[in-house]
């Protein structure tokens, strides 16, 4: 036969995250180990001082009150302190305390001093019971104590009594029910920031991954531009090479041709390798802040097209982390590029805000509109680069394109911001 201590469920596990516990379980547990701890020495004390009570002569009460007493304390341990479920049933809840409720009338109707068990009852109830089930048993016990005062005959009750009983049952009560749902509410609070902190640090790993893959992505891309491009041409090169150094012996003029066609190949292949070193780069950014260039950049494609370029950058865009400063300058670029090139449009407004909790970057024109397969046109400084940029950093690019509204295209980058990574300005 298993022992009680081998079938009871530790005591963390069993209150971990139940949601009609009104501490969170590292404070509510050693809160009921303490009153397990109480309740047991009150029921020892009862028994031990009426029996040196009667110990001149013991009689059939003393032994009722004692296996009464047993009985209860019996029923509490194995309901409460090796309790295998929390809450207990309500039937287990109903045997606990119904029975103690009939043990402490047949004690108290023996011994007077019985009475004030009563009061440990109604603590039990307000520290062991959900709401409903305690207001249930301390009503419960009120009018017992009423009836037994009036000698179970209603009656003898005096209104007077009666009523001041009431008010303080029901002061009682609407005390324990305001701690009870505050401490409730606290607890559930502190349970949803925990979350929320463990949902920032999962961004901030998640942000910090989509960094690296970025970075892994732009080192394939460049080490399939130097095999596919670069790669081929060296070695077209090399051959190239020693077949000008035979040529050379039987037609010198036809190899010189041959070297100003490979002159041509080595400035083709520097120009690409140019452009690769620049794929790595935010190139017109430099050591300026994101404020200043952004700035310059709209007065750039103002002068440069004629349109009317309106700019609204918030100074604060200086404070966010250099990846996103990054990330919205590329942004800036694309779409202006896009604009410029492809809109036809009159106006242009670029602005720029930030929150607590996000950094936004919008541009809007009133030209042409996007064409529905924007997306999806080849390029890798596209819209779809910029779009993959941004949801690297954790962000949401949104475009939308309504033809020829007073605004027909809308380009919109958010991007979150986490407290600590923000920059003194």
């Amino acid at each position: 036969m298993k022992s009680l201590r081998a079938r009871s469920v530790p005591a963390n596990r069993m209150f971990q995250d139940h949601p009609d516990l009104p501490l969170p379980a590292h404070i509510f547990v050693p809160y009921v180990r303490f009153w397990h701890i109480v309740t047991t020495l009150i029921y020892l004390a009862y028994a031990v001082g009426t029996i040196w009570q009667q110990r001149a002569a013991l009689d059939w009460r003393v032994a009722v009150v004692t296996a009464l007493l047993a009985a209860q304390l019996g029923v509490y341990l194995r309901l409460y302190v090796f309790a295998q479920r929390w809450p207990p049933s309500l039937w287990q809840q109903a045997i606990y305390f119904g029975g103690g409720l009939v043990a402490w009338l047949i004690q108290s109707h023996l011994f007077e001093h019985f009475f004030g068990l009563i009061f440990m009852m109604v603590g039990q109830s307000f520290g062991l019971l959900t709401p409903l089930p305690a207001i249930v048993t301390v009503v419960t016990i009120l009018l017992l104590t009423m009836l037994q005062s009036a000698d179970w005959r209603i009656q003898n009750l005096d209104p007077g009594l009666a009523a001041a009983n009431g008010g303080i049952g029901l002061l009682t009560i609407g005390t324990y029910l305001l701690l009870y749902y505050t401490m409730r509410t606290s607890s559930e609070r502190g349970r949803l920031i925990a979350e929320l902190e463990a949902a920032r640090r999962e961004l901030e790993r998640s942000r910090d991954q989509a960094i690296e893959l970025a970075k892994l992505r732009e080192r394939e891309r460049i080490a399939r531009d130097m095999h596919d491009y670069l790669g081929h041409t060296l070695a077209a090169l090399s051959v190239q090479l020693e077949a000008t150094q035979r040529l050379y012996r039987v037609d010198p003029q036809r190899a010189d041709a041959q070297i100003d066609a490979m002159k041509t190949q080595v400035r083709e292949s520097m120009a690409a390798l140019r452009r690769t070193i620049a794929g790595l780069r935010t190139p017109g950014l430099g050591d300026r802040s994101l404020h200043q260039a952004l700035l310059e950049h709209c007065v750039a494609v103002s002068q440069r097209s004629g349109m009317n370029v309106n700019c609204h950058i918030d100074p604060a865009i200086d404070c966010i982390p250099p990846v996103l400063a990054e990330t919205l300058w590329m942004v800036a670029q694309e779409a202006l590029t896009n604009v410029e090139k492809h809109a036809h449009a009159t106006s242009t407004e670029v602005a720029a805000t930030v929150s607590p909790q996000e950094v936004r970057l919008c541009i809007r024109d009133n030209g042409v509109g996007l064409p529905a397969d924007a997306f999806e046109r080849p390029g890798h400084y596209g819209l779809r680069g910029i779009r993959e940029r941004v949801e690297g950093v954790g962000g949401i690019l949104s475009v939308t394109s309504h033809g020829h509204h007073s605004w027909a295209t809308t380009i919109e980058a958010a991007l979150p911001l986490i407290a600590q990574e923000r920059k003194a300005c």
